[in-house]
């Protein structure tokens, strides 16, 4: 036994012990030792159930995150669309910020929500029964891009036109840009003003109003990935060797079954790299010393969608009309490509305004001025579009065909 343990004996243990010692030299014998008496042990007492836990305080739901702005845009957009269907100027006009700017490339522009709606009902007063539609959008950022078209029937006056009471309409396409809250604070628009004049002179050689589709408008929604930007600065590409007139390095870029559309060229699409070639070299006659300036790129979903402005000197005669000898300058384009899947343009879409043009040429001014050439046989102005969208590698250039 340890000391310790020792030391934890109780005394009469320790008491017997020594006494035994004792009796082992001849002492008292040692007593029998005493049953120790048990302790009382107190009855158990019932204990009250301990008390259940207080519930927790009740979690609030977290907020929901905000909004992103193309969710917002696109919220905007569909209000917009609702309100032209109604012809309510001034509703179409709500959704444009407190210092909004809207132009129509080559027509009219205008600042601020009174202005745009003034431009609109303008408008919807002319054209009483103006439907519109949408066919094709893109969406990145801040930016949405829509193809859309709209038909009517000329019941007022409009761009110095008595009302005709004749069938009118345009595709057009517009880069809306968006605040922070989701408004409109640009918009920017393409369409063939020239083709709507002859319309609504009555030129029997007027393209045909385009009819409206009733399915659902094509969506494309940018998804960030590298091969976007890149498509971007591809949509750029022909600006420089359109700009120096080289025909083979523009159609270089595209498949031998391409096809390029203009929405001012009054006819479908033209179609394989031949034909191309001869439309860019009859441009290059008439406007020699073109400069091509880029200004907004977006690659999105396989589309490569492009701002430009061209300048030159019109030395050549376009179609019908002559020669004017006179500068250009900031001419709007808007293109629209889709490369296949090796890089190469299959299908291109341009949109610019003719009349931009000829006001600076002076031809609106000429006594003896003839509406631009247009096929003997029209067909319905509907861009070609492709099946379905082919993702790109590596994107080539689109190019904007010839005028005619």
């Amino acid at each position: 036994m340890s000391e310790t343990r020792w030391a934890t004996r109780p005394a009469w243990l320790a008491a017997a012990a020594m006494c035994g010692w004792c009796g082992a030299c001849g002492g008292h014998a040692t007593p029998p030792p005493e049953t120790p008496v048990a302790a009382a042990v107190p009855e158990p007492v019932a204990s009250a159930p301990p008390a259940p836990a207080p519930a927790p305080d009740p979690v609030e739901d977290a907020a929901p995150p905000p909004p992103t702005l193309q969710t917002l845009a696109q919220a905007t957009l569909k209000g917009m669309a609702e309100a032209l269907a109604a012809h309510d100027a001034k509703k179409v006009a709500g959704f444009f910020g407190d210092d909004a700017s809207a132009v129509a490339y080559g027509a009219w522009e205008a600042h601020g929500r009174d202005a745009i709606a003034r431009k609109l009902q303008d408008f919807f007063d002319a054209f009483a029964d103006a439907k519109f539609a949408v066919l094709r959008a893109w969406s990145k950022g801040d930016a949405i891009i829509e193809e859309s078209a709209w038909a009517g029937t000329m019941t007022g006056d409009f761009m110095g036109h008595a009302a005709t009471h004749h069938p009118a309409g345009q595709l057009r396409a517009r880069v809306f840009l968006f605040d922070a809250d989701g408004h409109v604070k640009e918009m920017r628009e393409y369409a063939d003003g020239a083709g709507l004049a002859a319309q609504l002179g009555g030129k029997k050689d007027a393209p045909p109003a385009p009819l409206l589709p009733t399915n659902e408008a094509s969506v494309h929604a940018a998804s960030g990935v590298p091969d976007e930007d890149k498509l971007a600065a591809g949509g750029q590409w022909f600006d420089d060797p359109l700009g120096k007139g080289d025909a083979n390095a523009v159609v270089a870029g595209f498949t031998d079954d391409a096809d390029a559309w203009v929405s001012f060229a009054g006819k479908p699409a033209t179609r394989g790299k031949k034909a191309l070639a001869r439309e860019i070299a009859t441009w290059g006659k008439a406007f020699p010393d073109p400069k091509w300036t880029p200004a907004s790129a977006w690659g999105i979903d396989g589309f490569a969608i492009a701002e430009h402005t061209m300048s030159g000197t019109q030395k050549g005669p376009m179609g019908s009309w002559k020669a004017s000898n006179k500068p250009v300058t900031d001419w709007h384009w808007l293109t629209i490509a889709q490369p296949n899947g090796h890089g190469e343009v299959h299908h291109l879409w341009a949109y610019a305004n003719l009349l931009e043009l000829l006001k600076q040429t002076g031809a609106l001014d000429a006594p003896t001025r003839r509406p631009p050439a247009a096929p003997r046989k029209t067909a319905p102005m509907v861009p070609v579009a492709p099946a379905a969208p082919v993702a790109p590698a590596a994107p080539a250039a689109p190019t904007a065909p010839a005028g005619h």
